[in-house]
């Protein structure tokens, strides 16, 4: 595959959008598959996990390549729910753009506005599909303006519909004044191209004119043009929506219906023709982990091998690297330097992925999304590079877990193997934490919420063979401190009498949830390869305060160490005076912390009153309630911690008419 024509793309959504069906689609209408797979009948490509098949979601993002208008484009289908969030955040750190999936009755939902929120930190360029537009109460004006709402403007119509609800026949282009209807005949293969009807030429000039004025105000040559002929030609109007895009300043939107197979093929046009090349992406920069001076990684095959490691999947035979290649050649035998662990890995295999299906490759060049075999050491967020050429990417940062659940092997003789089980769904999902329960022996596990941690014991279930008792999923509570404190911890260093390593470590708030470790510029030198595990995004977790819960919402500085030994310190020795000096910092006061959420329900307007007064009792933060069409729908913000069984309670008290969605919103002090 070549660089500049290949796309990167995600398809991302709230649950329920019709994410993967547009996936799904995409592989039929460019030849890679020769039926339509279908959620609701279990039969699709991209959801191959069982789990998904009967819950009819996506758990886990899957990876494929199709053929369009002679490119490539390398798809990510991600799952909608925010359970996963760990699947996206993961697959937005290689990607090049992105499609967002809004539903045409409920336009952006709650999960929809995360990962246009974690789009935008990576500023990807985006297209909007409104699907669904077949649906009753479907809306594509209103969906279009919240979603400016959502996004702060820049976002602008490509198409409208030819009809809405059950009158919908196909889009109305705007770029080339056409009305594009499909042929149930053959599945939406065959499209036919009209003159826009005179019913609907009046709206479609207006939309039009919106258009070719937001274009014209990118170019002088343009306005003037546009001044005098109140019109853009096709070819400037694609070259400054392509422009605009790429620059983050526009985000253009079609529509249609993927279950219907009406607006697929504009769509697939539109990632080739809107969205950039890897070569088109601003250069990654990375840390020379030995100077720390900052290198730019130019997409250039002549250049030494970097790669970054976001997914790892535990199959069968073995494990399966998931890497993105920024820069240079990559072929089986290969042999590179794990910058983390500072470990040469000799790779075996290269694969192209189409879901849970592989084809062997010869070799990959930059912007390739491929699998490797022979990396046991390698996790997610591993950096991959030519040893002439060290370098560090920027590692992914992923939630904290929000919910725990104690989990019991059946017998002592499968507690072995429920700890190798266990250590190997934490290897795939950084969001699912292990740890020994000490009180009962058994294991807690953290995760994101009901559904993650429910997916995971089933997975011990099915792929594991375990009959894995788990207890009720409890709050997963942080910790804090009031204000900053320094401390310092010393620990004695063994076979060296009289010789101790000293750290001086300033414990500072700090707004990001995640606890960061710096060095301060003061600080002597550390040796790179210490340098390179303080610089390692998943050191903190098990760190715990006074009360023995895990840090939050600190910066931990390194501000001095000093040894009276020769060497300097280890490790071990460095990071075990620095959790002394954590527990001096914490010992005198700390503020325990716990999930807040952002809350959304959709209730029929005769249930609002009794929902609200539950809320009330459950102390939630009332933000707004807005009409929905016949529905009403609630947004609050309120503590995990007294959501305990409110699913039942809300299919109680709305006669199982009602539903909701609860995001991670940050944390707040429990009371």
């Amino acid at each position: 595959m070549k660089a500049e024509t290949l796309r990167n793309l995600g398809i991302l959504a709230h649950i329920d959008a019709g994410k993967t069906t547009v996936s799904e689609r995409f592989l039929f209408y460019t030849g890679v598959e020769r039926r339509l797979g279908e959620v609701h009948d279990g039969t699709t490509v991209m959801d191959w996990m069982p789990e998904e098949r009967e819950r009819g979601i996506t758990i886990t993002s899957a990876v494929t390549c199709c053929p369009w208008r002679d490119h490539d484009i390398q798809l990510i289908d991600t799952p909608g729910h925010v359970d996963f969030t760990a699947e996206v955040a993961r697959s937005l750190r290689v990607l090049d753009g992105a499609v967002i999936v809004l539903d045409g009755v409920a336009g952006p939902q709650a999960q929809t506005e995360t990962v246009m929120r974690q789009a935008r930190r990576r500023q990807l360029p985006l297209l909007l599909f409104v699907n669904k537009m077949d649906r009753p109460g479907a809306d594509f004006a209103k969906a279009v303006e919240r979603a400016k709402e959502r996004l702060h403007g820049g976002v602008l119509a490509l198409q409208l519909p030819f009809g809405e609800g059950r009158e919908l026949g196909g889009v109305l282009d705007l770029v080339r004044m056409l009305c594009l209807t499909w042929s149930e005949k053959d599945q939406g293969q065959t499209i036919q191209e009209s003159p826009i009807p005179a019913t609907h030429m009046e709206v479609a000039i207006s939309a039009r004119e919106d258009l070719c004025s937001r274009i014209a105000e990118m170019d002088d040559a343009w306005a003037d043009l546009y001044l005098e002929t109140n019109d853009l030609p096709q070819d400037i109007l694609q070259k400054g929506i392509r422009q605009a895009t790429m620059a983050g300043e526009l985000v253009p939107v079609l529509c249609g219906s993927a279950l219907r197979n009406l607006g697929m093929q504009p769509l697939l046009d539109a990632v080739v023709d809107y969205l950039p090349s890897p070569l088109e992406r601003p250069a990654p920069e990375a840390i020379n982990p030995a100077t720390g001076a900052s290198v730019v990684v130019l997409p250039d095959p002549a250049e030494p091998v970097a790669a970054f490691c976001f997914k790892v999947t535990h199959e069968r035979h073995g494990e399966l690297i998931f890497l993105r290649i920024f820069s240079g050649t990559l072929k089986p035998g290969d042999a590179l330097i794990n910058v983390r662990t500072g470990s040469r890995e000799k790779l075996q295999t290269l694969y192209a992925m189409h879901a849970d299906h592989r084809e062997k490759l010869d070799e990959v060049g930059p912007g390739s999304l491929l699998a490797v075999t022979g990396l046991p050491r390698v996790q997610t967020g591993d950096t991959l590079c030519a040893k002439k050429r060290p370098l560090l990417l920027a590692p992914i940062q992923f939630p904290e877990p929000v919910l725990k659940q104690a989990l019991e092997a059946r017998d002592a003789g499968e507690q072995k193997k429920l700890e190798h089980a266990l250590a190997i769904l934490e290897r795939e999902d950084p969001t699912l934490r292990a740890a020994e329960d000490e009180d009962t022996g058994g294991f807690l596990l953290s995760g994101m919420g009901e559904l993650h941690l429910e997916i995971a014991v089933h997975r011990l279930h099915r792929e594991f063979k375990l009959e894995v008792r788990a207890g009720v999923p409890r709050v997963s509570f942080r910790e804090t401190l009031k204000q900053d404190v320094t401390a310092t911890g010393g620990l004695a260093v063994p076979g060296e009498e009289g010789s101790q390593v000293n750290v001086t470590l300033a414990v500072l708030r700090q707004e990001a949830e995640a606890p960061v470790l710096t060095i301060a510029p003061t600080s002597p030198i550390l040796a790179p390869d210490l340098l390179q595990i303080l610089q390692n995004a998943r050191l903190l977790q098990g760190w715990v305060g006074r009360e023995g819960y895990p840090i939050a919402h600190v910066q931990l500085r390194l501000e001095d160490w000093q040894t009276g030994g020769e060497r300097a310190p280890s490790q071990e020795m460095l990071l075990g005076a620095m959790q002394l000096a954590l527990a001096k910092a914490f010992a005198e006061e700390s503020v325990i912390l716990e999930p807040q959420m952002a809350l959304e329900v959709e209730v029929p307007e005769e249930h609002l009153s009794g929902v609200l007064a539950d809320l009330q009792k459950r102390h939630a933060q009332i933000q707004e309630v807005e009409a929905e069409g016949e529905d009403r729908k609630i947004s609050a913000s309120v503590a995990l911690s007294r959501m305990s069984a409110y699913s039942t309670d809300l299919r109680s008290l709305s006669q199982g008419m009602a539903n909701f969605q609860m995001l991670p919103d940050g944390l707040v002090p429990h009371a």
